[in-house]
């Protein structure tokens, strides 16, 4: 008898690209969300793309990241 294999390699290759994509997007995303509200508040902008990075990788916090851009984005255009 033959045993079969679940595919388990193949699952943890896409939960690897999804956490890296994840990543990606919040490395480029958090620093501007952050920063542009920092600039608001007359704070100095201090956040890095790894501490981004390392933002998209949290659960719901990553999900949160192009929300947050977008909104931020739109918040700017009038209050600044």
């Amino acid at each position: 008898m033959r045993s079969r294999s679940t595919g388990g390699g193949g699952v943890a290759i896409i939960i690897a690209i999804v956490v890296i994509i994840s990543a990606i997007v919040g490395a480029l995303a958090w620093p501007y969300t952050i920063n542009s509200w920092l600039m608001y508040a007359g704070k100095a902008a201090s956040v890095r793309g790894w501490h981004g990075a390392l933002l998209g990788f949290c659960p719901f916090v990553g999900q949160l990241t192009l929300p947050a851009l977008v909104i931020t984005w739109i918040l700017m255009m009038f209050l600044g």
